[in-house]
């Protein structure tokens, strides 16, 4: 058994799913999501507002259009506002677990359900979450996720017409059966080898890097000063984020060890609009951080980078 294969395997075991596809990264995981569901040209997709910009770009790259939804205090989708956003061109929902947040599944599901829409679900930040059991469900591999290789991405699902889909569609532009003829137009998002290799070993490490992390924001917890908004509601301890009223020079002295400042609202971006459409998206955007969080930092390390913070 070749590694990626292995990989798929392994990892539909560990979500408790199926099926799994390996591909090249978790935005091919979102676009060949897309692509399998048939969504492309004059389709709308529901995508949340503050988010990573590869969300969005997934969407574009099937000439579908991105609808933003803006979030709720847990930066995630804001599920009362979905049902505004929906027209009779919308085909999905795409919702995404932000810093290791969970969105709402059940409500999503329950207006996917009636509106009959897909669920491409995000859970690129949340690797070991309880997570939606949506359509089709797509994870990065990136060197700075939980699990991760140096690059790579997963799509895992319950249905075995996708799954088929995909694995053909993943390879096709060379031919999967090597026949030369091909019956519509594929993509190279085969995932290779020594990335599966890589995966594999951080995903048998996953146990316990789950474990050292939620220590590891323990510690955060227990040294960051009190006058810093923080909110709870993390499944996975990803990354640790708050917000800063002085975040512009607090970032500076951190931006060095991993510090980075909260996503932009994608409805900002030129190619969107170029105007922020989400006012809570955009407020946490201004005054939100996030501080980085591996299982091998120690008390004093988190207590040394606490320390930075005014």
């Amino acid at each position: 058994m070749l590694a990626h294969q292995k990989l798929e395997q392994e990892f539909a075991q560990f979500t408790g799913r199926k099926y799994a596809v390996a591909v090249n990264s978790g935005t091919s995981a979102l676009h060949l999501s897309l692509v399998a569901l048939g969504i492309g040209p004059g389709d709308e997709v529901i995508v949340p507002d503050f988010t990573m910009a590869a969300c969005a770009f997934a969407v574009s790259y099937t000439g579908a259009s991105p609808v933003f939804v803006d979030c709720g205090i847990d930066l995630n989708i804001d599920v009362s506002l979905i049902e505004k956003a929906i027209t009779k061109r919308t085909k999905a929902i795409m919702p995404v677990h932000v810093y290791g947040r969970m969105a709402d599944m059940k409500g999503i599901n329950r207006i996917a359900r009636k509106h009959k829409l897909k669920i491409v679900e995000d859970a690129c930040e949340v690797h070991g979450a309880n997570t939606g059991k949506a359509d089709l469900t797509c994870y990065s591999f990136y060197k700075n996720k939980i699990i991760h290789a140096e690059e790579g991405g997963i799509v895992v699902t319950d249905n075995k017409v996708l799954y088929d889909s995909m694995q053909d569609l993943k390879s096709m532009a060379f031919g999967k059966k090597h026949t030369y003829f091909h019956e519509r137009i594929g993509f190279n998002y085969r995932m290779p080898e020594s990335q599966a290799k890589l995966a594999l070993k951080s995903l048998k490490n996953a146990t316990r890097n789950l474990e050292r992390r939620r220590k590891v924001e323990s510690y955060y917890d227990w040294y960051l000063p009190s006058g810093i908004e923080r909110k709870g509601g993390r499944e996975v301890a990803w990354v640790y984020d708050f917000m800063h009223t002085n975040k512009d020079e607090t970032v500076e002295r951190l931006f060095s060890q991993g510090a980075r400042h909260f996503f932009k609202p994608l409805s900002s971006f030129p190619m969107y609009g170029g105007v922020a459409q989400s006012p809570q998206a955009e407020i946490y955007s201004k005054y939100g951080m996030y501080l980085p969080i591996y299982p091998e930092m120690t008390q004093k390390q988190v207590q040394k980078l606490c320390k930075q913070i005014s």
